[in-house]
């Protein structure tokens, strides 16, 4: 029970931040620029910056730390029985000697290519280390995809621990309101203002 409670909110929250993301890049309704002005030159955007533009942030299991950020974007719906990719970014906060990372799914995510990146030695700080990681969603729900990111420095060894959450098909079905009520499960009472 707890862990469907536990999903669910992991759930909740992905929506959220999908919600939250989606008025987010479309300027429509700048302000132009004032007769007689010269318009702003846009510096060309980088590659990483790019790469970065739709990704959001994987939930850390640790403190959030400046030194390892995995991000991720799905590149389509996750509907079952058929894959899907995640594109990821590692990317290092600190002079790093060495960095790769392994992934691991829930038990109804099928984990079918990609499940651990190459060694990079010396990557560069802020730079993306891009990863394409390939899902098969073996029925509805919501899961998780587990990352353990190493980093080796010239004086530690650390691992970081991440979670890509993704709701396969319907996600977590309630029941309908005729089978709570058969269940002998009430709604709480809501009082008025």
């Amino acid at each position: 029970m707890q862990t469907l409670r536990r999903d669910f909110w992991l759930g909740a929250a992905l929506l959220l931040m999908l919600a939250g993301l989606d008025g987010c890049g479309n300027n429509e309704h700048a302000v132009s620029a004032a007769p007689g002005s010269r318009p702003a030159v846009k510096k060309p955007a980088n590659a990483a910056e790019l790469s970065l533009a739709n990704m959001v942030s994987a939930v850390s299991s640790g403190k959030p730390s400046e030194e390892m950020e995995l991000k991720f974007e799905l590149r389509a719906r996750p509907v079952v029985g058929q894959p899907v990719d995640i594109e990821l970014a590692i990317v290092p906060g600190q002079d790093l000697n060495r960095v790769y990372a392994t992934f691991q799914a829930d038990d109804g995510l099928e984990l079918a290519k990609g499940d651990k990146t190459p060694e990079i030695d010396h990557p560069p700080t802020g730079v993306p280390i891009l990863h394409t990681l390939t899902i098969v969603p073996q029925r509805d729900g919501v899961f998780n995809v587990n990352a353990v990111v190493l980093a080796d420095s010239s004086t530690q060894s650390v691992t970081h621990s991440f979670s890509i959450p993704v709701i396969a098909g319907a996600g977590i079905s309630l029941p309908a309101a005729d089978e709570a009520g058969k269940s002998g499960a009430t709604a709480p009472a809501v009082r008025g203002h």
